[in-house]
């Protein structure tokens, strides 16, 4: 097995409100690394290895459809297996964009639900609606099967990630002012965390150990957040700017966004390179010998075997431009 040191990103400098907002969406991730000794994990700890030393086939990375008139926001995928991801917009900060798209298994896709205004996160309820969050508006929709929006909650600012728990209560990332907000079944915001280790708080899924799990887009960090809200660092990825985060296979899979690159993380807080060499690119191939493009979000099929992610299909624009969208996926190996 190949083991890597990574290097961990030096924090962001500067928080605030728009401005801070805006230079994050847009110099933030056009700007170059800057980085500081340490090994991915939390505290400066565990190194990231690449691989998987048990002798299971290999994970492979394919492409399921793409290009997309989008730019890359929040996925997820239902019951029946379609996957469905959000046009955020074409750049970071520019016009918003306004489409949902579903993606059937085999890569047929249509235009779902209109009328959102920058479509990032979302997530399912449990009767099968979409909550879509809309980064530019401060609300989360909710949309149904047929793909009829409705406003769900307001007031949020620049709402991201969603996870849903039992009984359907929202807990959703506001980058806009680097907390995190619980919303009720009947749509009602309520404050539930506010950390200086929140960084617009991007990606947010709730794991089995009952505590959620935060990636930052404002620094590299994975931050960790109880049920009562209490707030600390958990891991520190490379690249200086995450994706999103998902809870699955008894692991967290969490986008290095400017790295270019999927990681597995447990409960532990012990990194594993899952996907990408760094380059950014759209090869496919062998998971490790794959590269991708400024990956935003990820979803996890029904059967848990594929883990699905949505890149910018181009790879010469600067990664504040998010356009067109092409979903891929990890297949993934038995046992995870």
């Amino acid at each position: 097995m190949t083991v890597r040191r990574q290097e961990r990103a030096a924090p962001a400098a500067g928080r605030g409100g728009a401005a801070w907002i805006r230079a994050t969406l847009t110099a933030l991730t056009g700007a170059a690394l800057v980085t500081a000794p340490g090994g991915v994990g939390g505290q400066g700890g565990p190194e990231a290895s690449a691989g998987d030393a048990s002798g299971r086939p290999a994970a492979v990375v394919r492409t399921l459809a793409g290009p997309i008139p989008a730019g890359t926001g929040g996925m997820d995928v239902d019951r029946d297996g379609n996957v469905y991801t959000a046009d955020f917009g074409e750049t970071l900060g520019g016009p918003p964009g306004t489409t949902v798209y579903r993606i059937t298994p085999d890569g047929r896709v249509e235009a779902w639900a209109t009328g959102l205004v920058g479509a990032s996160g979302n997530a399912f309820a449990s009767n099968g609606d979409l909550f879509q969050s809309n980064i530019r508006a401060g609300v989360v929709s909710r949309i149904a099967p047929d793909g009829t929006v409705r406003t769900f909650a307001t007031g949020l600012a620049a709402p991201v990630g969603i996870a849903v728990v039992p009984g359907d209560t929202l807990f959703v990332a506001n980058c806009g002012n680097h907390t995190i907000a619980r919303v009720d079944p009947d749509g009602a915001v309520h404050p539930f965390a506010a950390s200086e280790l929140l960084r617009c708080p991007n990606g947010i899924t709730l794991a089995s150990d009952g505590n959620f799990y935060v990636a930052n887009f404002g620094d590299g960090s994975v931050v960790r957040v109880t049920r009562r809200g209490e707030v600390s660092l958990f891991a520190t990825l490379p690249g200086g700017n995450n994706g999103h985060i998902l809870f699955g296979n008894d692991r967290l899979y969490v986008v290095a966004r400017r790295a270019n690159q999927i990681y597995e993380l447990d409960l532990e807080g012990n990194a594993t390179l899952l996907a990408g060499t760094g380059e950014r690119g759209l090869k496919d191939g062998p998971a490790l010998e794959a590269t991708l493009s400024v990956t935003n979000d990820l979803a996890l099929s029904p059967d848990g075997r594929r883990l699905y992610f949505n890149d910018v299909g181009q790879t010469t624009e600067p990664h504040n431009v998010l356009t067109p969208t092409v979903v891929r996926y990890v297949e993934l190996a038995p046992g995870g």
